[in-house]
């Protein structure tokens, strides 16, 4: 009764994440495209300046403490103080970093006004930790429901008046006070309308058993971070805020399908592999499956963003952003292979070779510095470029491990893959070109061309690529059934 009543309560959870995350990509695409029409790329550039600096000292709030606390099972009460005292404290001296640091970071991009925004924007760590606690304890009970209720709730009203104060012309300020609002609000909810209050304890032991656990994670953190973060920091350093705008709308507008397909692929296809992990045979066959099945599905995703680009960003961005265009057909190539290094690197994962995965990492962290010195000399879209380029290069690494603990090798996954790139890539141009011959964009174009596209796509896949097309109907219709049974 126990074992039903937790499957119960997490098949609920997945649901209420799911549409929660759903919930809160939909409403940020279509608060920032009203945010985009209001505001100038400059202003958006501005805050992805402060954005690097913030994000980089954003792991030092928790410093890892907040992961291991949920991986205790037996978490006393003194174990929730201990962590939420600290994230208090640590929060509190990386602010003080922060407002020291705000005319140093205003001089590295030689930007007066930034320093002002460093030190409210930072705000948002001291207020965001004091819901790391909360939150943890909502998802060890399987509470998932309580916590897209307070993102979702907040997400909408720090989006209104965001929006407000952007008509009103609060400028660059507008995003800045989203921010902050949309992490009190969240804050209000969570003290509000949760029981939990923490005691006035503070166990030593308890924090040095977390931190011991935490500190790993953080240095994980800081490293993903900052390499993460590589890019906006040399295009605000040596281009315009301007620059960085259309860099930063161009990469967000990239990251919809990206992110979208992680979330749903990770969930299903990882537990699948799981089961398999002790028979290299069929685990390369599941492997196969899934790798053949991804790219039908998220190819055409990538390659009809290239395809509808430029009406894309001309009629929900208007023309004062027509400068992304170029990096967002660019970028859609960066994310192409996204899935296919997640579904390899899995495997290292499956095989307990945390090892080999930590020194691919920094491999690739090694060869981003590389690609960055080299490709930056020739711009922004030389940046790009030079990311495509490393994409590419990693699929060869990754790749390595794969054909050695279970015999997928690179030639192998290219197979899987092309039929499905080749087809997507087709409808891509087609739609691009007919797009752009035209000259005519308007909202219903951004309907008939990815109706089009799909269409094509379809009967390409139809025609030359029958067994994906029939697998992926076969597997939803057998969810399905599933689903009502």
């Amino acid at each position: 009764m126990k074992d039903t009543s937790l499957k119960g309560k997490a098949a609920s959870g997945f649901v209420w994440m799911t549409g929660e995350r759903l919930g809160n990509m939909l409403g940020d695409f279509i608060i920032s495209v009203f945010l985009a029409r209001l505001l100038a790329p400059s202003e958006f550039g501005l805050i992805a300046m402060v954005g690097v600096f913030i994000a980089f000292l954003s792991p030092f709030v928790d410093a890892g403490l907040g992961s291991a606390l949920m991986r205790k099972k037996d978490a006393t009460a003194a174990d929730y103080a201990t962590v939420f005292w600290s994230n208090v404290a640590l929060s509190s001296a990386t602010y003080l970093v922060i407002f020291l640091c705000a005319p140093l970071v205003a001089g590295f991009y030689g930007e007066p006004a930034l320093t002002q925004i460093v030190r409210v924007l930072g705000l948002v760590l001291i207020v965001n930790s004091l819901n790391i606690v909360q939150n943890i304890r909502l998802a060890k009970a399987l509470d998932f429901r309580s916590i897209s209720f307070r993102s979702l709730t907040s997400n909408i009203i720090s989006g209104a008046v965001g929006l407000y104060l952007a008509y009103s012309g609060w400028s660059y300020w507008a995003l800045v006070v989203r921010q902050l609002v949309n992490a009190v609000i969240a804050t209000v909810l969570y003290w509000s309308l949760g029981a939990w209050l923490p005691s006035l304890r503070f166990s030593k032991d308890s924090f040095k058993d977390f931190f011991g656990f935490g500190s790993k994670l953080l240095l994980s953190s800081l490293l993903n971070t900052g390499f993460g973060n590589l890019y906006p920091l040399m295009i605000g350093k040596f281009y315009a805020a301007s620059s960085l705008g259309y860099y930063n709308r161009a990469v967000t507008l990239k990251d919809i399908p990206q992110t979208l397909i992680s979330q749903v692929t990770g969930k299903v296809s990882y537990p699948v592999l799981v089961e398999l992990q002790d028979s290299p045979p069929k685990l390369k066959d599941a492997c196969r499956r899934l790798m053949q099945v991804i790219s039908f599905v998220y190819f055409p995703m990538l390659m009809g963003l290239m395809g509808i680009s430029e009406s894309l960003v001309l009629v929900l961005l208007t023309e004062k952003w027509a400068e992304a265009i170029p990096m967002l057909k660019a970028l859609t190539f960066v994310g192409l292979l996204y899935p296919i290094h997640s579904l390899n690197l899995n495997i290292l994962t499956l095989k307990k070779r945390s090892d080999l995965f930590l020194y691919l990492e920094i491999f690739k962290k090694a060869l981003t510095v590389i690609a960055v010195l080299i490709t930056f000399r020739w711009g922004i879209m030389g940046l790009i470029y030079g990311q495509v380029a490393q994409s590419f290069l990693s699929l060869l690494i990754n790749t390595h491990y794969s054909n050695k603990f279970i015999g997928y090798s690179m030639t192998q996954q290219l197979k899987d893959i092309l039929p499905n790139f080749v087809a997507a890539l087709s409808m891509g141009l087609l739609v691009m070109w007919g797009s752009e011959a035209l000259g005519i964009y308007t909202w219903w174009g951004l309907l008939l061309w990815p109706s089009l596209g799909t269409l094509f796509y379809l009967a390409v896949s139809a025609a030359f690529n029958r067994k994906d097309l029939l697998y992926l109907y076969n597997f939803s219709m057998q969810r399905y059934r599933l689903g009502r049974t």
